[in-house]
Parts: C-alpha cells; sequence; structure tokens
C-alpha cells in the first residue's frame, strides 16, 4: 500500500502538494491529518467532498509500503505512528525547505528552492501532460500564494510566477485565493492590529457579521487597510470597519469579504470613496466622538438583500420514510448519486436523517433488510428557509456536514447542500459569469417576434396565478446568448406540467397531447406553433447505453441532467423576474470561453450518445473541447458498443444534416470511437478515398454509406457493419457487396459483364469500381443507366414465343447487344428476336 502524507498543522501548500501527488502516484491513497491550519479547515468545510482524502486513522500503518512525504522531508514531522511502520519502508519526498534535514535513504528525493512546494509538484505534472481542472487550480494558486506571501516573500523564484502564470491559464480562481489567503504583518503593524483587536466590538445585522473598531493615537502610521482586512479574516467577520485618528486627521478603512456588503452609500455619506467591497474616507480636524456615531447610524446602508436557503435549495426534496429497509435507501442514493437522504413521517414532518456512511455499515453487517430508523440520526442539524449563505455556511463548517434540510414549522421544504453553496459562491466571485440577477430580456426583444414574446409573457401570468415557477429552457436559451435564431421554445415548470399545459390551453385556446410517462405535454397554440411544457424531472440510468429512469425533481436537478453546461441554462418566465437568467453550471462563461464542458464525469458512460452530440455543437459553434470533456470522452468511446445501431445512426445523420458528416468523422476518430467500434483506425488514404467516393457517386454520401466506405477494409467488415444495416436497401448492398468483392469480375465485353451483374444495383457496383479499383465497372453502369430496351415482353409475344423465363433471358441477351452496339435500332432487334425465337424452338 502507498501513502501520500504532509506535514502537521497543515497549511495550504501542503494540501495542494497531497492533491498534486495524487495525480502523479494514482494509485497511492492520500492521508490527511487533523490538525490543520484555520483557514485550511475553513477551505475544507466546504470542499473536502471534492477531495476524497483519508483521515490517519483510515490507514493500516502495518500495511504501507511506500511513503510519498510532500512540502515536508521528515517523517517526524508528520505525525503518522512511526512505531507501526515497517522497516523497509520506501520513502518519497517532494519537498522546498533546503534548511530542513531529509529522511535519510529517500528511494526518491526532488528538494528544491523554491517559494513553494506546489511549484515543484506543478512543474511535474506538466511535464507528464497531466491536464490540471479549474479547481485544482485554484488549490494550486491557494498554496502558491499563500506560502509566497502573494509573492513578496524572498525565497520567490521566477518559476513560482510562471507556475501561477500557467494556473490561472487553466482556470485559477483568484476571488477565491484572496478569500482563504494569509496575510503577514511586520512587527509595528503586530502592535496596532492588536490594539484594533482589543478595541474591537461586533454586530450580528441580517446573518451577517460586522466588526467595528476604534482607536486614536498621535503619530500616523501607513498598512491600516491590511490591517482592517486582517482583522476581518482572523475574527471571521463579513466586514470590518476601522476608524482610527492619527494626529489630526480621523481615518475610516472599510473592508468586505461577503457580496452582501457595498460600502459605497456609506462612503458617498462621509465624502469617501472606493469600491464596493473596499473603500476609505479621510477627515480632518474631526474626533472620533464625532465621527463614530455617524458611521454607526449609517451602517444598515451597506447591506444588500441576502441571499437565503430558500433561493438555493432543492426542493421538492427526496426523502425516505423511517419503515424503509436499508437496502432500498442504499439503491436510491446510486439512482440520485446522494449521500444522504432526509426521514420524514407520514406528515411530512422531518425526523432524521440517514447518511451514506450509516447505509453502508448497516450493509457490510447484513443488516440491509433493517429499517431506515434503527440507523438514521434522529437529531439533524436543521435551518429555516430564510437563513442567509453566511450562516449556512457557517453551519456547516461548525458541524461538519454537508447537507443541511430546511425546515418550516417543522415540515421539510427544502435540502441545501455544500455543492449549492460553492456554486454560489463561484457565482459571487467570478467577473465574467453574468449574475442570476442579469436579464435576457434585451436579447429576447431582439431576437423573437413580438407575438412570441407576449406569448411568453401570457404563459408567465398565468404560472403566477397558479403560483407555479416556469422557465424558457434548452437550446434557445444558448442561441439566445449567441444571438441565433431559433423559435423552438421548450418551457420546464417546477410542478406537474401536463396540469400547467391544460390550464394555458383552457385559457388561451389550442390543444394538448399528453405524455403521463414523463410528465410532459405538447400544446399546440391557435397559431399552429409547438410548445413543449415539461415537469421538472431528475434522471438515473440502471446501466450504461439504457434511457434514462425519469422522477419529478427541481430546476436545478433538471438542468444537471442535461448534456453540456451551454444546454444547462434557463430564463425564468414569471411576470416579476421575467427575462431572469439562471446559470447553475457557469454555462455563459463556457459559450465565452468556447468550450464544449459535460456536467459530470459519468455523463458520457451514461449517455455514450453525448460523445457525437458534443462533437456536432463543437462543429456547429467552432468551439473546442475542455481538456476533462476530451479525456471523459475518451474514456467512454467504448461504451458506444453497448448503444443501439439506430440511436448512433441517427446521431450521425444529425451531422450529417448539419453539413458535418465528414469533419465529425475525423473528430470521432481522434476520440478513439472507430477503433472502439470496428477495431479499425482509419488511414489518411481512407479518409482521402472517402472524400473522393463522396465526389464521383451519383448518390448521397448518408451515414450508412461513409462507414461502408470508411471501413470497407477493416477485419469482418460485413459482420462488424451489418448491425448498423437496418433499412432494406443498407442490407442489399452488403449483401451485393459481398458477392461483387468474391468473385472475378475482370474486364471483359459488356455482354458478358451484363450477363453476371445485371441483377445488381448500381450503387453496389459503383463501390465496387472505385474501391477494388475496377473502372470499368463505372463505364457499364454509365452505360446501362442510358440505354432503353428496344422491345418488350409484347413484342416477343407477337413472334409467337410462350411466356416464361425465357422472356427474361432474351431481353437481358438483347440488353448486352444493346450494351456493346450490335444492335442499335428497333428494325435489328427485331430480326435478331426472330433469329432468337427459331433457335427456341
Amino acid at each position: 500500500m502507498e501513502v501520500i502524507v504532509s506535514h502537521m498543522n497543515i497549511d495550504f501548500d501542503g494540501l495542494a502538494c497531497l492533491l498534486a501527488a495524487h495525480k502523479l502516484h494514482p494509485q497511492a491513497t492520500v492521508a490527511l491529518t487533523d490538525k490543520q491550519q484555520p483557514t485550511v479547515k475553513s477551505y475544507l468545510a466546504i470542499y473536502r467532498d471534492q477531495l476524497n482524502f483519508s483521515s490517519y486513522e483510515q490507514i493500516p500503518w502495518t500495511s504501507v509500503t511506500k511513503i510519498i512525504l510532500v512540502d515536508v522531508g521528515s517523517l517526524d514531522r508528520t505525525g503518522i505512528p512511526l512505531k507501526e511502520l515497517r522497516d523497509d519502508i520506501s520513502i518519497l519526498i517532494y519537498d522546498h525547505h533546503l534548511q530542513n534535514e531529509p529522511e535519510t535513504g529517500a528511494e526518491y528525493s526532488l528538494i528544491e528552492a523554491v517559494g513553494a512546494a506546489i511549484t515543484l509538484l506543478t512543474e511535474q505534472l506538466l511535464k507528464r501532460d497531466h491536464p490540471i481542472n479549474a479547481f485544482e487550480a485554484t488549490l494550486f494558486g491557494l498554496g502558491l500564494y499563500t506560502d509566497t506571501g502573494n509573492f513578496t516573500y524572498p525565497q520567490v523564484t521566477a518559476r513560482d510566477l510562471y507556475i501561477a502564470s500557467v494556473l490561472r491559464e487553466q482556470g485559477m480562481d483568484v476571488s477565491l485565493i484572496e478569500r482563504f489567503a494569509e496575510q503577514v504583518l511586520t512587527t509595528e503593524e503586530k502592535a496596532l492590529f492588536q490594539t484594533l483587536l482589543t478595541n474591537s466590538e461586533e454586530q450580528q445585522r441580517e446573518g451577517l457579521t460586522i466588526l467595528l473598531t476604534t482607536h486614536e493615537q498621535d503619530h500616523y502610521q501607513g498598512g491600516l487597510a491590511t490591517l482592517t482586512r486582517r482583522l476581518m479574516d482572523i475574527t471571521d467577520s463579513d466586514a470590518a470597519i476601522a476608524i482610527v485618528m492619527m494626529k489630526d486627521r480621523t481615518y475610516v478603512v472599510a473592508r468586505a469579504s461577503s457580496s452582501r456588503i457595498d460600502f459605497n452609500p456609506l462612503m458617498q455619506a462621509l465624502g469617501g470613496g472606493g469600491h464596493a467591497q473596499a473603500a476609505s474616507a479621510t477627515f480632518k480636524h474631526k474626533s472620533l466622538t464625532e465621527i463614530v456615531p455617524k458611521v454607526m447610524e449609517l451602517v444598515p446602508l451597506i447591506l444588500k438583500q441576502a441571499v437565503t436557503a430558500s433561493s438555493i435549495m432543492a426542493s421538492p426534496v427526496k426523502s425516505v420514510v423511517p419503515t424503509d429497509k436499508i437496502e432500498a435507501v442504499l439503491e436510491r442514493m446510486f439512482q440520485y448519486g446522494h449521500t444522504g437522504f432526509p426521514v420524514v413521517d407520514e406528515n411530512g414532518q422531518l425526523v432524521g436523517v440517514i447518511s451514506r456512511r450509516d447505509v453502508d455499515k448497516a450493509t457490510h453487517h447484513g443488516l440491509g433488510h433493517a429499517p431506515v430508523k434503527a440507523y438514521m440520526s434522529s437529531r439533524p442539524v436543521i435551518l429555516p428557509p430564510e437563513a442567509t449563505i453566511e450562516e449556512i455556511q457557517a453551519t456547516m463548517m461548525q458541524h461538519n456536514i454537508g447537507r443541511i434540510p430546511i425546515v418550516e414549522n417543522g415540515a421539510l421544504v427544502g435540502i441545501v447542500s455544500r455543492t449549492d453553496v460553492i456554486e454560489q459562491l463561484h457565482q459571487q466571485s467570478s467577473a465574467v459569469e453574468l449574475t442570476a440577477k442579469d436579464s435576457l430580456l434585451p436579447h429576447m426583444k431582439a431576437s423573437l417576434p413580438a407575438s412570441t414574446l407576449t406569448l411568453l409573457k401570457q404563459i408567465g401570468e398565468i404560472a403566477d396565478e397558479l403560483d407555479l415557477p416556469v422557465y424558457l429552457i434548452g437550446g434557445i436559451v444558448r442561441d439566445l446568448l449567441l444571438k441565433r435564431q431559433n423559435e423552438d421554445i421548450d418551457l420546464v415548470v417546477e410542478g406537474d406540467g401536463i396540469a400547467f399545459a391544460e390550464a394555458i390551453a383552457a385559457k388561451l385556446g389550442g390543444s394538448i397531447k399528453t405524455h403521463d410517462t414523463f410528465g410532459t405535454a405538447t400544446w399546440t397554440t391557435p397559431a399552429d406553433e409547438k410548445i413543449d411544457i415539461v415537469t421538472c424531472r431528475t434522471e438515473y440510468y440502471e446501466a450504461p447505453g439504457l434511457l434514462p429512469v425519469v422522477r419529478a425533481s427541481n430546476l436545478r436537478e433538471d438542468l444537471r441532467r442535461r448534456d453540456f453546461t451551454i444546454n444547462a441554462l434557463a430564463v425564468k418566465i414569471n411576470k416579476e423576474n421575467f427575462g431572469q437568467i439562471l446559470d447553475f453550471f457557469q454555462g455563459q462563461n463556457d459559450l465565452k470561453q468556447r468550450k464544449i464542458r459535460i456536467l459530470h464525469t459519468l455523463s458520457f458512460v451514461e449517455d455514450p450518445t453525448r460523445i457525437l452530440r458534443a462533437v456536432r455543437f463543437a462543429l456547429r459553434f467552432g468551439y473546442q473541447f475542455d481538456e476533462q470533456t476530451e479525456r471523459l470522452a475518451k474514456n467512454a468511446a467504448p461504451m458506444l458498443t453497448q448503444i443501439s445501431a439506430s440511436r448512433f445512426l441517427r446521431e450521425l445523420e444529425l451531422l450529417h444534416e448539419e453539413q458535418h458528416l465528414l469533419s465529425g468523422a475525423k473528430w470521432l476518430d481522434r476520440l478513439g470511437v472507430w477503433e472502439a467500434l470496428f477495431a479499425y483506425q482509419p488511414t489518411a488514404n481512407d479518409w482521402k478515398q472517402l472524400s473522393e467516393v463522396g465526389e464521383q457517386l451519383e448518390a448521397e454520401m448518408e451515414p450508412f454509406l461513409a462507414l461502408f466506405v470508411l471501413f470497407h477494409q477493416a477485419d469482418n467488415f460485413e459482420q462488424k457493419l451489418q448491425r448498423y444495416a437496418l433499412t432494406i436497401a443498407d442490407m442489399k448492398l452488403l449483401g451485393e457487396w459481398t458477392h461483387l468483392h468474391s468473385f472475378d469480375t475482370r474486364e471483359k465485353p459488356l455482354r458478358e459483364l451484363h450477363g453476371e451483374l445485371s441483377h445488381f444495383s448500381d450503387l453496389a457496383l459503383q463501390l465496387s469500381a472505385l474501391l477494388d479499383n475496377k473502372p470499368f465497372l463505372l463505364d457499364y453502369v454509365k452505360k446501362r443507366q442510358k440505354i432503353t430496351l428496344l422491345l418488350n415482353g409484347h413484342d416477343l409475344r407477337k413472334q409467337g414465343i410462350k411466356p416464361g423465363p425465357v422472356y427474361s433471358s432474351l431481353l437481358q441477351q438483347l440488353f448486352g447487344l444493346q450494351l456493346d452496339n450490335a444492335i442499335r435500332t428497333r428494325q435489328e432487334a427485331l430480326e435478331w428476336l426472330k433469329q432468337a425465337a427459331h433457335k427456341a424452338e
């Protein structure tokens, strides 16, 4: 067993190195000490689920054969139980502390003088072409920034700065780094800082903690802005306001970490300036007794409307009842990918929660038949709908939990997870993304017909009457942002979609067609336009490649089940928020970066046809896959063998309709699709031949024909392609090719060729000519297409020939003579027929 560890009281550099080392040594288990710096603890309270690290207690140390040390060079500083280790244990070291004595006898050590150990490991990842996603880049950046003092420490090297630029290109979020990074103080600053901390008072306002501190001294000292931010960080406040009189001036400095704080109204009233979360004002010959009351009076102006649990929670909530069996709950966890469920009684009252850990333990002990009530936690941590995101985050940190039930009057009304908090934090911190308050109304007015816009507003008003949230979703939202034409309207409602469709038809006219299994309806308007109305739903796949099983859900989960982030956008059309964009998965950012990105890592496994859809969208918009999406598509390519041939060909047909069949086929080749399906990778000559055949054939180069041409040299070609021959014409073509390919069709007089080939289709003969290098067959096909028989069955009867197989034989002979120009006129044909009839007697 191999284990990766770092030092005790782990900082962000050590934490980042653990993750980077695991990418370099994926077979190893990461062990995380429980002794962590406060800021690291805060970070892990939110992001622990993304890291999947083990605790020291979970490691069987006696079985460990190799230890990989990161950001530390000695086992003594790791806190692991050294007495339990084997004598012959192997050690690898990645460290940047040259002054410390490294472990003697290490099998491998990379110890170099750089500002942060994560620089060394990131260099190794880049050297080995390991992709780095945005989450990893941000954590690596945290280690880099904090261990270099934001690149101000003497030990900073050019290598550290270069790695920072690389991480930024990979999506490093500097706003989140600023949120968690520590600041370093000088001796003089520390003294003033301690005074400000001693004089500080906390105020609780709408779930936010605002720290106010005052001080007076007879000399000026710089750095008050840094100290104010440090006060905010160390007290875990959401905002800090320092009012300090130095000599004859009074300074008001304000800093905030919450997007709910806006200092502009305060500073405008005080005559100061700055930004929403960093501002200041200066007063000459004003005492603290004059300034402090004024600031206190204006503090309420800095608070913006809170993001509450009710606005980010998932609802309705998937729950279980106390009598459900453990094994049934485990199956539901698998279906929905949840790590726990609330437990409610028959009255809808929350009575407990059951976690995946509880379920796993019970199952391990053979208690899958036991009821949930036997193992659930009956004292769940709950919050009300009006709880702010700050209160939610604090509660998660305090109790080290990832999901909080939201309860109103004892009833379960929603649930908030770490993912919800993370999404909200990223939405607040990203400057390039549009926020939920941004409206798409200007785009809608510019791109949609006035009648369509009016219709959407009418639908929104009906939804308001029924107290139902309703949203415009799908490709139309994406195309509105891209300013592309798209008038296919799809609506999703958080409620009963069929009942809502019926209400619309009753109010506005038209007819509906329902699909009860999926809770959907198609409304045909009085103007004969069709609008799909869908119940918000989630889905799971019982096996890769199968169609999904669907369940009613909420908007967030409905969007989460979609294929790509750029297609997981919604616009609210209720009257109060008409045009409001909802973007839970940063789809707008991907549109700007021209990226195709899947929503979760198993997306291609659950539905492999998404690989082809990804290619189609990329070609349509001129986009590229992000690195993880491309890697996952390549990994999932073999799953396409489990897809029905009709679904696969349908996706190829859509590529064909968008005139991207050839370029799409080449992209699929890059992803390993053809090698997975045909055990054959097309050569440069194959691609050239596909283009040439497409130009020369009179028939359209549709998907089956393209597969035929591209893979006709693959082993067991006929058997492999037979799976995709879904029409009678395709099966006939494949059969004809098999015969043509297996017997001799050398160049000879056309009448002889016709005797052998008359029953073969033009297309089969053309393919044989082009693929088997038999150009004379093309001449034969072209000539026979132009010839009209000079005689028919009526002429044969007039010669007294009795109807029967001889008719076909004679007419075929005549056709062959016409091919060779041996007979040119009807008179010559009649003369020949007389002789042929005489011989036939």
